[in-house]
């Protein structure tokens, strides 16, 4: 009798409590798993509009530096970009359209579009032009990226 009061008294955790500590521990791990999945698929697409933003930036600097009478400073072709209004990129005739150029980064293709309005001119001194760059996600759908910026030949430059 007395070896039966004496394990009645020792302290410690039973069975059935170690079980309970470790499905909660297990659930909480498994919701740190997901967690960063989520972050790891939220930083692949943050990149992609990044490289997006960038081809952008690169087509609207190469704009700038060239002189206003270049014939550059026109507007990629009309099949990448219905002129609206508003002015927007055509999807469908993208890829292999030979809209515009293409680029691929990191494994996704990117293609750029511009629309010059109104072409640069000898009596025409003011031009928006906006640069679209678009890409298609894993399950086929389009993004894309529009910058513009307003460009005018006061001075003769």
């Amino acid at each position: 009798m007395a070896g039966i009061k004496k394990l009645r008294c020792q302290r410690g955790f039973s069975l059935i409590e170690v079980l309970i500590a470790l499905v909660i521990l297990a659930v909480g791990l498994l919701g740190l798993a997901l967690f960063q999945t989520t972050a790891i698929k939220g930083n692949a697409i943050a990149a992609k509009w990044t490289v997006a933003t960038e081809l952008a930036q690169d087509k609207l600097e190469r704009f700038r530096h060239v002189n206003w009478d270049n014939a550059s400073i026109a507007s990629s072709s009309s099949t990448g970009i219905t002129t609206g209004p508003p002015a927007q990129p055509n999807y469908a005739n993208l890829p292999g359209g030979g809209a515009g150029d293409n680029t691929i980064v990191r494994g996704t293709q990117y293609y750029r579009v511009w629309y010059v309005n109104p072409t640069p001119s000898a009596t025409n001194t003011f031009t928006t032009i906006t640069v679209w760059c678009c890409w298609q996600d894993d399950s086929s759908r389009w993004h894309n990226v529009m910058l513009m910026t307003q460009r005018s030949n006061i001075g003769g430059v």
